[in-house]
């Protein structure tokens, strides 16, 4: 078992946007094609309706426990209409965008979430249309050099 903070914070994302209904946070990575499947870090092939959590470092305040991490949501929907994207982004938006105050599952807690960037990403060579938008986080991170 990982107990890494990115991987605490995403795994914790991905059981709340499943908790709320978004997709389907599964373990194993495996999903049936009728699941809306939430991934970590990678964009795979199947199923063709996903979204993928990643996250990359903002900022940290040098001697207090205050981190700002960036979470790039990505989502992915097959089929010839481009607002099915849109509706399954809009969803993830509903749930995250301005949420306090809250301690994930994974025991990561996270003062505030909010919408930074979103840009359509057009589709893709199996015709299947996707959406990035990114999330900063504020979040406690404590370590050995900060209190």
């Amino acid at each position: 078992m990982t107990t890494g903070f990115q991987t605490n914070l995403l795994t914790g994302l991905a059981v709340y946007l499943d908790a709320a209904g978004v997709g389907t946070w599964n373990t194993t990575g495996v999903y049936t094609t009728a699941q809306t499947g939430i991934v970590l870090s990678t964009i795979p092939q199947g199923p063709d309706r996903i979204i993928t959590l990643s996250s990359y470092g903002v900022t940290d305040d040098p001697s207090l426990s205050d981190s700002v991490i960036a979470v790039q949501v990505r989502t992915r929907w097959g089929g010839a209409d481009p607002r099915l994207v849109h509706d399954l982004d809009d969803a993830i938006f509903t749930v995250l965008h301005g949420k306090t105050d809250w301690t994930l599952s994974t025991g990561v807690y996270v003062v505030e979430c909010l919408s930074i960037s979103a840009t359509p990403l057009g589709q893709d060579a199996n015709l299947r249309w996707s959406y990035s938008h990114n999330y900063y986080l504020t979040t406690w991170r404590p370590s050995a050099n900060r209190t």
